[in-house]
């Protein structure tokens, strides 16, 4: 396939029922003695790193010290993170599965863009058997700027497949604005599924190429990410 697929993973693929945020949470609350840190902050479509720039802001970290209570957090953050999912866990959303399953037979070259870490997709994918369909990806900690992450998954699956990292060849698969902000600033197209917390209407109005409902539709979705 001469075509780079990537998906975001929570509301996307998966629903955590809030797992990350518990993790990151008591994260803060451990090693900054803040409690329910996260309060009002929007995690759709952002990454770990904005999310815990966010936080530390509230703490009043100067900025020459936020990259290493990055670390810091993250590290515990990821540490808390696999017992949170085997307590809570979540659901794969409805028709993920499936459609993962028929693009990897049908040879699609799948990654992964996402505002999680690459540690943190990991846990999460892997719980539900879906980290095995990936063959690369761009990840949340080392960018505060979506668009950043999705370049780098671009040409991280571009490396692993041997296909050239254009991105006009590439779609990504999201639920958010920032999604799709992110790809149209690589040259890539989008399907933006309103399985998240926003409608199709509004990923339409957000520049969306396509938009669906769900995943469900797996013969009607494979044949466009595939044929279009």
């Amino acid at each position: 396939m001469s075509r780079i697929l990537l998906f975001d993973v929570d509301l996307t693929l998966i629903h955590t029922v809030g797992v990350g945020r518990d993790a990151l949470n008591d994260a803060f609350l451990e090693l900054h003695g803040l409690a329910n840190a996260t309060a009002g902050i929007r995690f759709d479509g952002r990454t770990d790193r904005a999310i815990v720039y966010d936080v530390l802001d509230r703490l009043s970290i100067p900025a020459d010290e936020r990259d290493a209570e990055f670390v810091r957090t993250n590290a515990r953050y990821l540490e808390l993170l696999p017992a949170k999912m085997a307590m809570k866990g979540g659901e794969a959303l409805p028709g993920a599965m499936e459609l993962l399953t028929a693009l990897k037979t049908a040879g699609a070259a799948m990654g992964v863009a996402t505002g999680n870490s690459r540690a943190g997709a990991m846990v999460k994918l892997q719980h539900f058997g879906m980290w095995e369909f990936f063959v690369g990806g761009g990840f949340g900690e080392m960018y505060a700027e979506r668009h950043l992450l999705v370049r780098e998954a671009i040409e991280d699956v571009g490396r692993a497949t041997g296909l050239p990292p254009e991105g006009s060849g590439t779609i990504v698969i999201g639920d958010t604005p920032h999604d799709i902000d992110a790809a149209v600033a690589n040259g890539a197209r989008t399907l933006a599924v309103a399985t998240g917390r926003f409608s199709e209407s509004e990923l339409l109005g957000a520049g969306a190429t396509w938009t669906a409902p769900d995943l469900r539709d797996t013969n009607g979705l494979v044949g466009l990410l595939l044929g279009a």
